[in-house]
């Protein structure tokens, strides 16, 4: 075991690192059973223990990452919401907002907690999104100016969220005994996001008097969640089929509503992304430091 997992083990910060690194390469409890251990955090401390470690610091006991944001990170959150506001003010057209909200979001999503950092489809998700906000205002039906700024709005408290629930969980990593206890410790939280998130939006969107556009940002959200903790690959499916359902739903029934047609599309892919955050997010190896 200390061979096969020899350049995780020499490059981790503490245990708590390497239980998440056994377990996304596959290593189970039954697995550290097997080896004379209760599970596989008490297999990781004993090859923590094992192995010479290489200068890295280890965090200190207790130590807790910060949650709340700076001015900076807050004003750049908020910037895609300013800059939409503004476009809707002038009456921009909707090629032009949308090209205006990706260059004002482009800095935030490249160092907030919404940031994706890992993986070969890594930016394929982003490519779903904006293709989703294109057809959304640049359709045939496109949602009103204030609608996208509503929905930009939610990227402050979506990117507070994501950190708390990655906080969270990393901090839940050192009291957990087992991987199936740190799962059901972690999934509530999750819960706890969707749920804050759907509020936030349903909120703003019901000031504007229309529920449109609830179904995509749920989706987005959910999406960016798993890319941001290394599960670009559904994440960037279900977008693709939100995009491809609703050209198909668009060409074959054109006098269905824009939101019943939208909420369909999206709906049944951020439904199906949520089972999967579920069963992905509270494993411990989508939280490795």
């Amino acid at each position: 075991m200390l061979h096969r997992h020899h350049d995780m083990l020499a490059g981790a910060v503490d245990m708590w690192e390497v239980a998440a690194g056994l377990e996304a390469r596959g290593v189970t409890d039954a697995d550290a059973r097997r080896l004379r251990h209760r599970d596989v955090f008490g297999l990781a401390e004993e090859l923590v223990a094992r192995t010479p470690r290489n200068g890295r610091p280890a965090p200190a006991a207790g130590a807790r990452e910060p949650l709340g944001f700076g001015v900076r990170d807050a004003a750049l959150h908020l910037m895609p919401a300013l800059a939409l506001a503004l476009a809707a003010a002038l009456g921009l057209p909707g090629p032009a907002a949308v090209g205006l909200l990706v260059a004002a979001a482009w800095p935030a999503l490249r160092r907030g907690p919404l940031r994706v950092t890992e993986g070969a489809l890594r930016h394929l998700p982003a490519l779903g999104t904006v293709a989703l906000l294109a057809l959304a205002r640049c359709g045939p039906h496109p949602v009103g100016a204030w609608t996208l700024a509503a929905l930009a709005l939610t990227l402050l408290p979506a990117a507070w969220l994501a950190r708390w629930f990655a906080c969270s969980a990393r901090a839940q990593l050192a009291p957990s005994h087992s991987l199936a206890d740190f799962a059901d410790a972690v999934r509530p939280r999750l819960l706890a996001v969707l749920a804050g998130y759907a509020a936030v939006l349903l909120g703003l969107l019901a000031a504007l008097g229309t529920f449109r556009g609830s179904a995509l940002g749920a989706l987005l959200l959910v999406a960016r969640l798993l890319a941001v903790h290394g599960a670009a690959r559904p994440a960037a499916a279900a977008l693709a089929a939100a995009l491809a359902a609703q050209a198909v739903l668009l060409v074959l029934l054109p006098a269905v509503p824009a939101g019943t047609t939208e909420a369909a599309a999206c709906g049944t892919p951020a439904l199906a992304l949520t089972v999967a955050a579920l069963r992905l997010l509270p494993r411990a190896a989508a939280h490795r430091t």
